[in-house]
């Protein structure tokens, strides 16, 4: 099967039920379909179509809407492989991604026009298409097959520019099938869409997952912490998908308001490290766990999850049903529970490979399909995922390893502390040191050496700061990491 092909089925199951609403109110099933297939239609006449009998690609800059799902399934319907751009990247990444891909069009709206405009021979701007022509008899989608790119993903790391990420159809749907019965979803339940959609996390689990089991999506151009309460309660909301600093401010609206919040049922967090205040604050609130789950592009995106029935405080759950983790050493044999080493992933969801970068495809999956994710951790006895950090982020201190996600797991357990991020910084002597960026909670300013002391007392010597940086805010990327780049 095909995502084009489940779509298709299932506007036709539903065709009358309500499949997104957004701000400018609701649409059915039936409504959505007819609105992807006048734009398949008027992209094709626009010249977005295939050519030379290969897959076109296109890019696709568009916030968290209707517009965003029914240009993405037109573009399938035309046999195009939509490119999801990324706004939040600067002009110089996009225009790499513009060139790396080979696009010659990006469908888009006006208020993305100074991003893109300049860099893509041409720009469609949905906002300025006249009324949609009725297409009486809607030209048949073209024939794709599983193992066809769905989407390519541009994911940014250690390197200059981003990676494009391709992800099959079999790739996508495979993890959208690990995910669907442990947590026991069905056309009932009603998604928020909060996290924007070029990010594949949101993606997979927002835009695919309802709209292919005919469940609803409400969905967030932009997030605030009372705008999520508010639809929560307007729309009865059972499922919220959300970062941990999104978390943070939901939580921190919900401790002073009084919305009716009892329909949530289910609440996943991906993406960074979750501090046990949150975990504790978010459960008293809305009486259900805050379940953590592991995931990355290169996988489509999730790996494994806590679910409702099986959920460890502090791990990132089991691997979903559908895939292997192994912890592997230095030596490349797996290791034991317990010990922490490299994860390595393998499944139907990982990925085809990177656009253009061959080479980098073959360093990053084994002969044996093995996805070597560049994070480290460990599993334990039961088989939870326990993530400690990222092999590219270690902290080198006199030879020995330490990474940065242990120290901030303390420091963030400190009642005071809002948000942290620990970096390396250089040492004469022992050649790397541990700094921490603090943001405080704003009615408890802290001091560093209330924070040294703390630390001393939960952590090893050589583990503690050696500096402590206070600062209003810390950097965060397009998805809401840190950006530990530019600390």
């Amino acid at each position: 099967m095909t995502l084009t092909e489940k779509f298709l089925q299932c506007c036709k199951c539903f065709s009358q039920k309500t499949a997104i609403v957004d701000e400018k109110g609701a649409i059915s099933y039936g409504e959505l379909l007819k609105i992807a297939s006048d734009l398949a239609a008027v992209f094709h006449k626009l010249g977005v179509s295939v050519s030379g009998g290969s897959q076109t690609k296109a890019g696709l800059c568009l916030p968290n809407s209707r517009e965003f799902v029914a240009s993405y399934f037109a573009l399938l319907f035309n046999g195009i492989t939509p490119v999801i751009i990324n706004p939040l990247f600067s002009p110089l990444q996009i225009a790499y991604v513009v060139k790396d891909s080979s696009i010659e069009s990006i469908i888009t709206s006006s208020p993305f026009k100074d991003l893109v405009g300049g860099v893509v021979k041409e720009c469609i701007y949905l906002d300025q298409i006249p009324p949609l022509p009725a297409v009486s008899s809607p030209t048949p989608p073209a024939p794709l097959r599983e193992e066809d790119v769905a989407a390519i993903f541009y994911t940014s790391g250690t390197s200059a520019n981003p990676k494009g990420v391709m992800l099959t159809h079999k790739n996508i749907l495979s993890n959208l099938e690990g995910c669907f019965f442990p947590f026991g979803f069905s056309d009932r339940d009603i998604f928020l869409g909060v996290i924007p959609l070029f990010h594949t996390f949101a993606f997979t689990v927002t835009l695919v997952m309802p709209l292919l089991f005919g469940a609803r999506v409400v969905y967030i151009s932009r997030f605030s912490g009372p705008r999520v309460l508010e639809n929560i309660e307007k729309e009865k909301v059972t499922f919220l998908l959300a970062i941990p600093s999104m978390y943070k401010a939901i939580v921190r609206t919900a401790q002073t308001s009084t919305y009716n919040l009892s329909s949530l049922r289910l609440a996943v967090t991906g993406g960074e490290p979750v501090p046990m205040e949150l975990l504790n604050a978010f459960q008293k609130i809305f009486s259900v766990p805050l379940l953590e789950g592991y995931g990355l592009t290169e996988a489509s995106p999730i790996i494994s999850v806590n679910t409702p029935e099986s959920y460890k405080y502090g791990t990132a759950g089991r691997p979903l049903p559908n895939v292997e983790v192994r912890i592997v050493g230095e030596d490349g044999h797996s290791l034991p529970p317990g010990k922490e080493g490299d994860i390595w992933v393998r499944g139907p969801n990982i990925m085809k490979g990177y656009l253009n970068l061959p080479e980098l495809t073959r360093e990053t999956i084994t002969p044996e399909g093995w996805l070597k994710t560049g994070d480290i951790g460990k599993l334990d006895e039961e088989g939870f995922l326990k993530i400690t950090g990222r092999k590219k982020e270690l902290i080198i201190i006199s030879g020995e390893n330490v990474a940065p996600a242990e120290i901030e797991d303390i420091i963030s357990r400190h009642s005071g502390v809002f948000e942290v991020a620990v970096v390396g910084v250089p040492d004469r002597l022992r050649g790397e040191v541990p700094k921490a960026y603090v943001v405080c909670h704003s009615d408890t300013p802290l001091s560093e050496d209330e924070l040294k002391e703390y630390c001393h007392q939960h952590l090893p010597h050589y583990k503690v700061p050696r500096s402590f940086e206070f600062r209003k805010e810390l950097p965060h990327g397009p998805t809401g990491k840190i950006l530990k780049r530019a600390l």
